[in-house]
């Protein structure tokens, strides 16, 4: 039995598949359409960064032994201005090659062979997370979706992000409804993982979060490892410029986890509301 529609996707998400291989491009695009998606298809990374460009999807699935672009140099183009959920699903199973997958921005790492049913699931998981379930538009100009999923999901989920956050004197300036941040006068934009780690960790500011804790929050219910949680904090932590060895932003706790540094500047109530 198929995977159960998912229920008021309308207008549909919209999701693109990078897969070489034929018969499995048509199998992912046969099951992806029965639990309500729109789907289109690449061969090869060239054709799926022109369709990139040319129409952002809600959500890519994207194999990393492409002709043409690897996959690996098409999630590094893509991220250079866009946050779009990506799910890899490679033949490249080992440890470090899972890793090395996370740390180029991915949501999640589903490696071959897999089961088909599971893709489903996880492409479901996250699109709840990120917000764009239902087709909000993740890849719409200025990605503007927001960064999690529904009330009473993971921390840091979009609906009840809140007002935009400062901390250290303006060092550091995070909007939660676009994921849009400053730091150090550098501008950018967090992907759906980071910012519901971000959010997780200033909420809790000042008290230690363990791995497990935050395993949920950036990898959803089918992660595997906590190491999960080591690749999102090591990306977050590039962003915000901040040094593992001397943190003003993110604390190591050893053995245990991550603590949130940063002091929140006051609000101000002339600053754009979530």
């Amino acid at each position: 039995m198929g995977p159960m529609h998912p229920s008021n996707r309308s207008p549909r998400a919209r999701i693109l598949v990078v897969e070489d291989e034929a018969r499995l491009r048509e199998l992912l695009r046969l099951y992806l359409e029965r639990a309500g998606y729109a789907v289109r298809e690449a061969a090869d990374g060239r054709a799926a960064l022109d369709a990139f460009d040319e129409d952002p999807p809600d959500l890519l699935i994207v194999d990393l032994m492409l002709p043409k672009l690897q996959g690996e140099a098409l999630i590094r183009a893509i991220r250079e201005d866009s946050p779009v959920p990506i799910l890899i699903a490679s033949a490249k199973r080992s440890d470090v090659e899972r890793i090395a997958g996370l740390r180029l921005g991915a949501d999640d790492y589903l490696p071959k062979p897999f089961n088909v049913h599971e893709l489903v699931e996880r492409v479901n998981a996250i699109l709840r997370r990120t917000g764009t379930g239902a087709g909000a538009g993740i890849g719409a100009a200025g990605g503007t979706a927001p960064g999690a999923g529904p009330g009473g999901g993971p921390a840091g989920s979009g609906r009840d992000a809140g007002p935009r956050l400062s901390f250290a004197g303006g060092r550091f300036v995070f909007e939660p409804s676009t994921r849009a941040y400053t730091c150090d006068g550098r501008a950018g934009r967090l992907t759906p993982a980071e910012a519901r780690l971000l959010l997780a960790l200033v909420r809790a500011a000042g008290t230690p979060l363990d791995r497990e804790q935050l395993l949920p929050t950036v990898a959803g219910p089918h992660a595997e490892t906590s190491r999960n949680v080591d690749v999102h904090v090591g990306n977050l932590r590039r962003k915000l410029g901040d040094d593992a060895a001397d943190p003003w932003a993110i604390e190591t706790i050893p053995d245990v986890g991550y603590r949130w540094l940063a002091s929140a500047d006051p609000h101000r109530s002339d600053r754009a509301q979530a």
